[in-house]
């Protein structure tokens, strides 16, 4: 985890991470290649989505002499991220010496923005690995999950490699959520929601933790309507009762709110969850 910084780390925790030496990201820093997201002097705290970035410019730049290119990349995801597209959803590959960045089914070249299209069959980008089926699938889902609270940065790589793979795999949505949630990527966890509220759109649990997210993002008016759509999946869920009662007393809907506080004392009271 971070050094005494919650969600943030420290360059030498971020170099350790990253597996590069601490002068290597100061030097990204000054390249404006790397942003932290806090600086005194030349004491600098990265988020870890800034920890991606460096794994991807590090990966890029194993075969480059020339900062440029990669730098524009960087920007290139940045503005691809915010504010509707998780940073784990897009790739940086090379090819023919260009670097292409991937987003979904899209492929464009990183320096150009320009769309590269698919003649001749279907795209082969970057080494397949054959044997790649379910149970290969399975044995790097649960191998992630085991790390993820010791290694979060190994578990996020070998997940959104399984993404990459599965895309509307429910699952994997809902444990990236998880994991980026608690190293403080709190928006690109409510994407990865919102993605598993796609693929399963009467799922209470995932509708309960986008309202509670939305919550702690103090975007309250978006948690409510998570809160109410969780509540028609689930209407006996004790906790959504008493956000949704919390809610409505903050705007002021005094009834709303005296409704679902009657209707917690009485789930309370008989016991249900």
């Amino acid at each position: 985890m971070a050094d005494g910084g919650g969600s943030t780390y420290s360059t030498r925790a971020a170099a350790r991470i990253v597996a590069v030496s601490p002068h290597r990201i100061r030097y990204w820093v000054k390249q404006r290649l790397i942003k932290p997201t806090a600086k005194r002097g030349r004491r600098y705290r990265f988020a870890f989505r800034d920890l991606v970035l460096m794994r991807m410019a590090k990966d890029l730049l194993s075969g480059r002499r020339h900062l440029q290119p990669v730098q524009t990349s960087v920007q290139r995801v940045r503005a691809l991220t915010e504010p509707s597209r998780p940073l784990t959803s897009l790739k940086l590959e090379t090819r023919d010496g260009m670097i292409l960045v991937r987003a979904g089914e899209l492929v464009f070249e990183a320096e150009t923005g320009q769309l590269c299209f698919q003649f001749g069959g279907p795209p082969h980008i970057g080494k397949v690995e054959e044997g790649f089926g379910p149970a290969r699938v399975r044995e790097r889902f649960e191998e992630a999950r085991r790390i993820a609270e010791n290694d979060p940065f190994r578990a996020l790589t070998l997940y959104t490699d399984l993404l990459g793979r599965e895309p509307r795999n429910f699952e994997l949505h809902m444990r990236m959520a998880g994991l980026l949630e608690r190293e403080g990527d709190l928006g690109g966890a409510v994407r990865h929601l919102l993605g598993a509220a796609v693929l399963v759109p009467a799922s209470p649990e995932v509708h309960r933790r986008l309202g509670l997210l939305y919550r702690k993002r103090d975007e309250d008016g978006k948690a409510l309507e998570s809160f109410r759509r969780a509540i028609e999946c689930d209407p006996a869920s004790v906790e959504v009762h008493r956000n949704l009662a919390e809610l409505y007393e903050k705007f002021g809907h005094k009834r709303e709110a005296m409704r679902h506080l009657s209707t917690l004392y009485r789930l309370s009271r008989d016991g249900s969850p």
